[in-house]
């Protein structure tokens, strides 16, 4: 299994622009518990899991508009790549970078 544990800067390529993130994440198995930090303030990371490179979880985001974001990604030593998806919009790229 890949090692995602740790902190991670994100950038999401959205339809609106992109929009910077801070994650803090820790597997236990294939459990995945974490926080992302953004322009709107912290927010828990839910059903998260990990298996193998793959990474998925969701974000609840309350402001500017109240949606939920899927993300899966993959771990490429200290680099993430992926995709975030909100409802029937497109996916949007994610590519990140292991901060510590």
């Amino acid at each position: 299994m890949a090692d995602i544990d740790g902190n991670w800067a994100i950038e999401v390529a959205t339809l609106a622009g992109s929009r910077r993130y801070d994650l803090t994440l820790t597997t236990e198995g294939t459990v995945l518990t974490g926080t992302a930090i953004g322009d709107t303030g912290p927010i828990a990371i839910r059903n998260g899991t990990a298996a193998g490179d793959t990474a998925e979880f969701t974000l609840d985001f309350v402001a500017p508009v109240p949606m939920s974001l899927r993300f899966v990604l993959h771990v490429v030593g200290g680099r993430l790549t992926g995709t975030a998806q909100s409802g029937p919009f497109p996916p949007s790229t994610v590519l990140g970078t292991r901060t510590a």
